[in-house]
């Protein structure tokens, strides 16, 4: 299995352009190279894995913390 210290650099350096592009989206990132653009984690983890089951690659999810947000759960 390889080392996902490459795809964690890779978001970390492009942090701020992922926000710009993909706020709020899930990002599957494999070497450095988004693979993927989904609307949730589930997405994210499933579609990926049927792709790159014996690779290794993150899901990042790129939100600009500096904006305050609310969340109301729906009944």
């Amino acid at each position: 299995m390889d080392n996902i210290e490459n795809e964690i650099n890779y978001y970390k350096a492009n942090r701020l352009e992922f926000i710009q592009q993909y706020e709020g989206k899930y990002l599957a990132i494999k070497g450095m190279e988004v693979i993927g653009v989904y609307g949730s984690a589930t997405e994210a983890v499933e579609e990926t894995g049927k792709l790159y089951s014996r690779d290794s690659y993150i899901i990042e999810h790129p939100l600009d913390l500096s904006i305050r947000r609310t969340y109301i759960k729906k009944k």
